[in-house]
């Protein structure tokens, strides 16, 4: 059945998280997981616990409108695919400035069930079977015009079948190739004199390798080293090869990894570094909530 959002809950979650950028200390809240852009925080209410990630604030009505309806046809277009994708709601609450809050709200799944941690809690032939199940769902969704951003973390594994969960950054292209994600938006964490540089420059690095199979997959090895599943890049490179064309090498899965393991290191000393300024410059609260350093 679906889920009533819990808005009374999430009314107070948000309270907590201007509690948080005011004082710069985000210790009072549940933080569920960690993502290169922002974090998912848990609601735990009477009715069941939510996994909530929080989105960049919408300064207009037509901004929120857009995502709303980019989101809900990604939500579609997946599930058309046969990809199994967690029910998700987009939750908002409008401030005086005209300005609007929103999360992207799911229920929360059991996190013993993420991929990420099985595949450090069980074995090899567990680790192939999983890894086949992945590259079918991947296979059926991807296309020139629908991406993924398919690593471990982002799937779980409920009796048998695979659940995406990240679907906070929709990934579709209109017919010239351009994003429909409102690009503007998510990149508004980085300091304004860098966002349209930014934008021009990396978007189609960034975004690129979401709508072909071959480079989901590529992302997906690459980012075992950063969930230090390392030692299961050879094994999968052995499944893989059959339906890659040209096949992934393991040199270039770690290549791959290292480039944007780097990129996102700029990315997130640039953020640091804007919050440093928002707090002890201009003395106000930076509005964004950053993941803690990743060991890359």
């Amino acid at each position: 059945m679906p889920f009533t959002v819990p808005d009374e809950d999430l009314r107070r979650l948000e309270t907590e998280v201007q509690k948080a950028l005011s004082s710069a200390d985000e210790s009072a809240l549940e933080v569920l997981g960690y993502g290169e852009v922002t974090l998912v925080l848990r609601v735990t209410t009477p009715s069941g616990a939510f996994a909530c990630k929080r989105l960049p604030v919408f300064p207009s009505r037509q901004r929120l409108d857009r995502y709303r309806r980019t989101l809900d046809s990604y939500l579609h277009r997946l599930g058309e695919s046969g990809l199994n994708v967690a029910e998700t709601r987009l939750w908002q609450l409008p401030r005086p400035s005209g300005e609007i809050v929103a999360y992207c709200v799911q229920e929360e799944l059991p996190g013993r069930r993420l991929c990420s941690r099985l595949l450090h809690e069980r074995d090899e032939a567990w680790a192939r079977g999983f890894f086949k199940r992945f590259l079918d769902d991947v296979d059926r969704a991807v296309a020139p015009d629908l991406g993924l951003d398919a690593q471990a973390s982002n799937w779980c594994d409920i009796d048998g079948d695979l659940v995406y969960l990240d679907v906070t950054t929709p990934l579709m292209r209109d017919g010239r190739g351009r994003e429909l994600l409102d690009v503007r938006l998510f990149l508004t964490s980085l300091p304004w004199a860098l966002r349209d540089a930014v934008r021009i420059t990396m978007t189609k690095s960034i975004f690129d390798k979401f709508y072909a199979t071959r480079g989901v997959v590529l992302d997906f090895l690459g980012n075992l080293h950063k969930e230090r599943l390392g030692h299961l890049v050879p094994v999968f490179l052995e499944q893989a090869d059959a339906r890659i064309d040209p096949p992934i090498t393991a040199e270039e899965a770690a290549a791959y990894y290292k480039g944007d393991a780097r990129m996102w290191e700029v990315i997130q000393r640039l953020r640091k570094a804007d919050r440093l300024w928002h707090r002890k410059v201009r003395r106000r609260p930076y509005p964004f909530l950053l993941p803690p350093d990743v060991v890359r």
